[in-house]
């Protein structure tokens, strides 16, 4: 426990995920499914993984990163959250979270035409599952996932950084 102690929020979401992770994709690969719905899973499972975590959303809103895909996918997330306002729903936002994901993969699936869709909400629910868990019996992950996202009335900033070319 010492060494736990000593780690910071970023190792412990870290260490947290990837151990859930490592679980449920185990899981999975014991169902008798095919490479397209594994890749469904995880695609899920990381979209929700880079959502929660700590300090990337400021990280990807630079000027730098404003057109990558990751800065997407946090932006999209604040704008569903902005339209779908539901509040008194318990875990609301984890399920306007799962949205996109499977829209995504819905697009793949029209593109490619095969693959399990159901495979795209498993891996939402696995890490969301673990994530709300772990956040209700302990405070290693800063921002509550059960809270709505906060300043929604605000998108989120891109500042103006300038870069050097040293």
């Amino acid at each position: 426990m010492k060494v736990w102690n000593k780690l910071s929020v970023l190792s412990k979401y870290y260490i947290i995920s990837f151990a859930n992770l490592a679980v449920c994709f185990g899981i999975v690969s014991l169902i008798d499914s095919n490479f397209v719905d594994q890749i469904f899973f995880l695609t899920a499972f990381v979209w929700h993984f880079a959502l929660q975590t700590p300090g990337l959303r400021e990280k990807v809103m630079t000027n730098h990163h404003k057109l990558s895909f990751l800065a997407v996918i946090v932006r999209l997330n604040h704008y569903l959250q902005i339209f779908i306002n539901i509040k008194r729903l318990p875990y609301a936002s984890s399920f306007i979270r799962a949205i996109s994901p499977v829209l995504f993969t819905l697009l793949l699936f029209l593109l490619g035409g095969h693959g399990n869709v159901l495979f795209t909400l498993i891996g939402s629910f696995c890490f969301e599952v673990v994530y709300v868990y772990v956040k209700k019996k302990t405070d290693f992950f800063g921002v509550s996932p059960l809270a709505h996202t906060s300043g929604l009335n605000t998108p989120p900033v891109i500042p103006n950084v300038e870069k050097t070319h040293e």
